[in-house]
């Protein structure tokens, strides 16, 4: 098991079979930054966006350690992230500026960058497509519309602040969790408020 502290800056892993009582976590790999989302390629290879950074950091689990850094440029801020393990890429959201990165995993190269609504929170690939949900009521849909060449081939309305995203592979349905939110006040700054008792999810079922 897989997991990344923004506080700390750190990898952390563990067996799933761990004992609770007496069990101890592996040594932490410092990642030299904030993580948010992973992605493993199930060969040993680690993909983490660091998003103070702007570039993804590559952990060789056997070895312990980062052996590469990748620039997410011309995105910035990444936060969501997948893979596609069978053709080695990484989909990347980022947030300043707002971009879907494609990139390859066997050297970092950025296939393509591809717009998208504001703040990206995740990204989900199935079956050929990418998926990268959004603050403003958009769920992106990216897809290789020939050989090395992505485009944007839907844009899902969805519920402002449906940003965070499940997908369940086997009913291809994507789930986004969002709330409603009280219109600010005049002058007001910071995040919108959130209702109380409006939280729902919102389903999207894939054909």
């Amino acid at each position: 098991m897989l997991v990344v502290s923004g506080d700390k800056g750190v990898l952390m892993s563990l067996k799933p079979d761990i004992d609770p009582k007496s069990g101890k976590m592996d040594a932490p790999v410092e990642l030299g930054g904030a993580p948010e989302f992973l992605a493993s390629d199930g060969a040993g290879k680690v993909y983490i966006n660091l998003m103070d950074k702007n570039e993804v950091a590559v952990v060789d689990i056997k070895a312990r350690k980062v052996v590469a850094r990748w620039p997410v440029a011309p995105g910035g801020a990444p936060v969501g992230m997948s893979i596609d393990m069978k053709k080695k890429r990484l989909f990347i959201g980022c947030r300043k500026p707002q971009k879907l990165i494609v990139m390859s995993t066997d050297d970092g190269k950025v296939l393509a960058d591809l717009p998208i609504g504001p703040g990206v929170d995740a990204t989900k690939f199935d079956n050929g497509q990418a998926f990268a949900s959004c603050r403003d009521a958009t769920l992106v849909v990216a897809g290789e519309t020939s050989p090395g060449k992505f485009e944007i081939v839907q844009t899902v309305k969805t519920r402002e602040g449906a940003r965070t995203m499940g997908l369940d592979p086997t009913t291809r349905t994507i789930y986004l969790p969002t709330a409603e939110f009280e219109q600010p006040k005049p002058g007001a700054t910071g995040r919108p408020v959130t209702k109380p008792g409006t939280f729902m999810i919102i389903v999207v079922a894939r054909r």
